[in-house]
């Protein structure tokens, strides 16, 4: 790249690339001033100059720097300069664009989790795909791996399989959102970082006394964050490293005392929750109502002696009462005869099919005095549906009619497909069996 450049002595170098500023070279990894490669000039520096420059007569520079200029220097003593293009110089889709056959399109677009880039390469892009690996982590410092997704999705768990193109093998990896901390191995739990406005604005749509049933929970991404303002979570996910990576990331961010995390299928772990209370259970609700009620007096109490302790000049050495509704460790069984004021399924290829598992699964002496849940399902909506057509897909599963429902659209999977969100309030005429269901299955209880 050959670029105008002014003679200037070194003594001078720095008042005048101050008076130029706005009109010196401005490059990524390119130096503004250079040593004049000329015979009998190593007293002299050339101040390398951007395009705004026009001739050499310095036109298009304004007066007053012009001036600026001259206070230094006699003449301008102008010249040309090749500055030299390296590898180092081009960012990746510029050097891609150098190394690829003509014809062959430019995959610079990508996903970063933590230090991990996944890509989805085209077949016309298999033949270099290591090279564009190697291109893409040359860079961009922060990444160390850079992976390609093979095929299509149809593991159990709904994971991609990838293939490594270059940097480290490993996918465990770090995530931060909502302000929190996320640990997950990429290459075994799903995650998309494209979903974070949408993981806050339904946690942000819940009030702070509110329960969560997270019935696909993942790692954690509205759980975590929902406990974080005080919000107690039932969560539970069917893959095992889901399941662990929850209860890591709920430990880490300091919330583990407010969710509950399980290891199950999704069906089992709501029918679970909502199964009647048996004479012999403990009522978790009252439970909670009490240790909540005697952790308000004790705090309460712990800031008084704060404040009496700060006022008086006296060491306080007391601990901070803690407010505890979920064992550190484990969690045991889902507890029969629970309540929550959500539910949800973030599993958009099949999670509304779940809601088979509601219908007449509420107990009434459990919801006597309580509103019964809104229930939250993602799923995928094609182009030629409407959001009438989702609400009736769901209404299929669940037996019976949705009304008042909610479509949200959430985000472009492809040019004809949308993720969206169908959120509701399920009635009492489809939550509570009928009379006759109730007498079958007091008859199997006590059988």
């Amino acid at each position: 790249m050959t670029v105008r450049a002014l003679r200037v002595p070194v003594e001078k170098t720095d008042a005048v690339l101050r008076a130029l500023r706005g009109f010196a070279l401005d490059v990524p990894r390119v130096k503004a001033v250079v040593r004049d490669p000329s015979e009998g000039r190593e007293r002299e520096r050339l101040v390398l100059l951007n395009d705004r420059v026009v001739d050499d007569s310095l036109q298009g520079v304004p007066e007053d720097k012009l001036s600026a200029v001259k206070a230094h220097v006699e003449t301008f003593d102008m010249t040309t300069y090749e500055v030299p293009l390296t590898y180092e110089y081009f960012n990746a889709a510029q050097a891609l664009s150098k190394l690829l056959p003509p014809g062959v399109e430019i995959p610079s677009s990508f996903e970063t989790i933590g230090h991990v880039a996944h890509m989805n390469l085209r077949d016309e892009h298999a033949e270099y795909k290591y090279l564009i690996g190697k291109v893409v982590l040359d860079k961009n410092e922060r990444l160390k791996t850079v992976v390609n997704k093979v095929g299509s999705i149809e593991s159990e768990f709904r994971v991609p399989e990838w293939e490594l193109l270059a940097g480290d093998p490993s996918l465990v990896t770090e995530v931060k959102q909502h302000g929190m901390t996320f640990k997950l191995d990429f290459g075994t739990v799903y995650w998309n970082s494209r979903l974070e406005t949408e993981h806050k604005r339904l946690v942000d749509s819940f009030a702070d006394t509110d329960v969560i049933c997270d019935a696909t929970s993942g790692v954690g991404p509205f759980s975590v964050p929902a406990a974080q303002r005080g919000i107690r979570c039932f969560a539970s996910d069917l893959n095992p490293d889901c399941s662990k990576y929850l209860k890591i990331n709920a430990q880490e961010n300091r919330v583990k005392n407010l969710v509950k995390c399980y290891n199950m299928d999704a069906r089992v772990f709501i029918k679970a929750l909502l199964s009647p209370l048996a004479s012999d259970d403990v009522d978790h609700e009252k439970a909670w109502v009490a240790h909540k009620a005697a952790y308000d007096v004790a705090l309460s109490e712990f800031n008084a002696k704060k404040r009496e302790a700060k006022e008086k000049k006296i060491p306080f050495r007391e601990t901070k009462p803690k407010l505890v509704w979920a064992a550190a460790e484990d969690d045991g069984e889902p507890p029969a005869g629970s309540t929550f004021d959500h539910l949800i399924t973030n599993l958009p290829a099949s999670g509304i099919e779940f809601l088979d598992c509601l219908k007449g699964s509420f107990d009434r002496k459990v919801w006597a005095d309580r509103d019964l849940p809104m229930i939250h399902t993602y799923t995928f909506k094609a182009a030629t549906e409407t959001d009438d057509d989702v609400v009736r897909r769901g209404s299929g599963h669940l037996g019976a009619e949705i009304t008042n429902a909610i479509v949200s659209e959430v985000r472009d999977v492809s040019p004809n497909k949308l993720m969206v969100l169908l959120s509701f309030r399920i009635t009492p005429d489809v939550a509570f069996p009928s009379e006759n269901e109730e007498t079958d299955a007091k008859r199997q209880r006590a059988n």
